[in-house]
Order: structure tokens, then C-alpha cells, then sequence
């Protein structure tokens, strides 16, 4: 009956608004990223009825490679935010700039700077509210992995808007939020070295859930992470509170195509989407056997993952019944 119990608790928290490729407004306008990782500007398509038009974010015009793009949309204040990585020749900053309700774009914002030549990796973003009316807060939450040589560390970012306006932006590395990190550790684990490991996050109830790897190994930890107001300060700060780490994936890159990662409600998937798309489930407390698709004209690996949501979204009612 735990067990069951359980379960139910962990059904009632599926993802909400988390950063995609691509967002409806409620205006009815569907802006997409086209080409993410190519060109020196972020460039978005929008598309409203029969038309379409193409539209580079201003902020990214003024050089450097301006890559990783990541959008989210607050419909209660009708303003979508663009999340990116500028590569310059002496740091690598996540910058973010918005469009507002009348079309205008805002300045660009600096929201973390690593000098020297770092590696960034596996930008995800999400958007939570908290309060209501006047007194309603739009937090931003900006995750990615940062290495500095053979240093690697998962930076985690929460943004604030207050009244439209910047409020705060507060930064900690994800990895030290959790409070069992010293429990990942498995002697049954496959040895492999994961220069950028998977990454995933979702807006879950009061904050953001976190889904990350492991640099050498494929076990995999989730970290729910809840804003505080510091009421002094007026900025909003991050407290983590451990969701268990998962055992052993034994699941590896086989080419240059790294481990990416996604979940819904209870089910994380780790996938590598190259020539041939490979992936397992982890469910009911272990990991699913890996399947491979080779990869054609006919199916792409956004089909595939888009066939894989589905299937989890589709099946989760069932789960209670599965864990009898």
C-alpha cells in the first residue's frame, strides 16, 4: 500500500511550463528556433496563420557565437524570454533578452560569466509563478553544465521578474544543492567518462525538478529545487531537497552524440539521438533494456522522442495498477 501511495504522489507532480524550441502564445503566434547551433545570431521563425516571418533577436547581432537557445512564455504577462550562450573569445555568458506584449525587445541581460576557454553544455530552462495579482513573481530557472579543464560543475540559475521588471538573479551549482550527492556512488557501474553528462529539467508544483548524470558513471540523481524570498535582500535564492539517485544505467555514448535526458512524471529516459537513436526508461525502480532505431528519411529522432512521450503520457494512469 506504500508503494501505491507513493505513486500517486509522484503522478500529481507532472512537468509544466519547462524551455523548449518552440512556444505558442496566446495571441495565437508559434515562434520557433531555427537552426540552434549554426550562425553567430539567434534566429527565430514566427509563424501566425498562413504566414511566416523571420526574426533575429537584437541582442545577439553585435557578434560572438550566440548558440543553445531556449524559449519560455509567461501568458500572464504575454512576454517570451529567450535563453542563450554568447561564446566570445575570453568567456562564454548565458544572456537572455525578452519580447515584450508590445513588440519591443529588451536589452540584453548577463545572467552568469565564466571567463577563460569553458565548455558549456546542456542548456534547459523552465518558468514557474509564485503569488497571484500584483504580487505575482515570474522566476526563470536556467540550468547547464560548465567545464573548466577537468573541472565540471552544474550551474543552476533563478531569474526574478517582479512587475515586469528585473528583480534578482542568483546563482549555485546544482550539485552541492543536493544533499545526497555522497550517495551516487555504485560499485556495479560500468566505467565510462561523460565529459557533459545528461541533463533535464521540468517545473514541478513550487519549483523545478533537476535530472543529471554522473561525470564517470551512468547512474543518474534527481534534485527538487524550491525559490525562497529573502525578504531583506529582496532576491530570490534556491534551496534543494534530494529525490533519491537512481542506480546504474549502464547506458553510454557509443559515438560523439552525447547521453541526453528527459522525464515525465516518474519516468526518466536517457537517450543518444545520432545515426542510430538509442534509449532506455527508467521505471518501477530500474532501468529498462536499451532499444535502437536506425535512423532514415522516414524516422527522425525528434519522431521517435515525440513517440516516446506520448507513450509515457499515455500510460502513467496505468502505473498505480503496474506497482500492486
Amino acid at each position: 500500500m506504500m508503494k501505491r501511495l507513493l505513486l500517486i504522489g509522484l503522478l500529481i507532480l507532472a512537468p509544466a511550463a519547462f524551455g523548449a524550441s518552440s512556444v505558442l502564445t496566446s495571441k495565437g503566434l508559434w515562434y520557433s528556433i531555427e537552426k540552434p547551433n549554426e550562425g553567430t545570431s539567434v534566429l527565430l521563425m514566427r509563424r501566425s496563420g498562413g504566414t511566416k516571418v523571420m526574426i533575429d533577436v537584437p541582442a545577439t547581432l553585435d557578434g560572438g557565437r550566440n548558440y543553445r537557445a531556449q524559449l519560455d512564455y509567461d501568458r500572464a504577462s504575454d512576454r517570451l524570454f529567450v535563453t542563450w550562450v554568447r561564446e566570445g573569445q575570453n568567456s562564454s555568458d548565458v544572456m537572455m533578452s525578452w519580447l515584450d506584449a508590445t513588440g519591443e525587445w529588451s536589452d540584453e541581460l548577463v545572467l552568469a560569466s565564466a571567463p577563460g576557454l569553458v565548455g558549456r553544455d546542456g542548456l534547459r530552462t523552465a518558468l514557474t509563478r509564485v503569488g497571484s495579482g500584483t504580487n505575482r513573481t515570474t522566476l526563470i530557472h536556467v540550468a547547464s553544465w560548465v567545464r573548466d579543464g577537468e573541472a565540471l560543475r552544474g550551474e543552476y540559475l533563478l531569474v526574478a521578474f517582479e512587475s515586469g521588471s528585473h528583480l534578482s538573479t542568483s546563482a549555485a551549482n546544482f550539485q552541492t544543492l543536493d544533499t545526497s550527492a555522497s550517495g551516487s556512488n555504485y560499485g556495479d557501474d560500468i566505467e565510462v567518462f561523460a565529459p557533459f553528462p545528461a541533463l533535464a529539467m521540468a517545473a514541478l508544483g513550487d519549483g523545478v525538478d533537476v535530472v543529471y548524470g554522473n561525470e564517470h558513471g551512468t547512474s543518474v540523481t534527481r534534485l527538487h529545487i524550491s525559490p525562497r524570498l529573502e525578504p531583506n535582500a529582496r532576491m530570490w535564492k534556491p534551496v534543494g531537497r534530494s529525490s533519491g539517485t537512481m542506480p546504474p544505467a549502464r547506458f553510454a555514448a557509443t559515438s560523439v552524440s552525447p547521453v541526453r535526458a528527459f522525464f515525465s512524471r516518474d519516468r526518466v529516459v536517457l537517450y543518444t539521438n545520432d545515426r542510430v537513436f538509442r534509449f532506455t526508461i527508467f521505471e518501477s525502480g530500474s532501468w529498462s533494456e536499451a532499444q535502437e532505431f536506425t535512423l532514415d528519411d522516414g524516422l527522425t529522432g525528434d519522431a521517435l522522442l515525440n513517440q516516446i512521450r506520448r507513450m509515457i503520457e499515455e500510460e502513467s494512469p496505468d502505473l498505480v495498477t503496474m506497482s500492486k
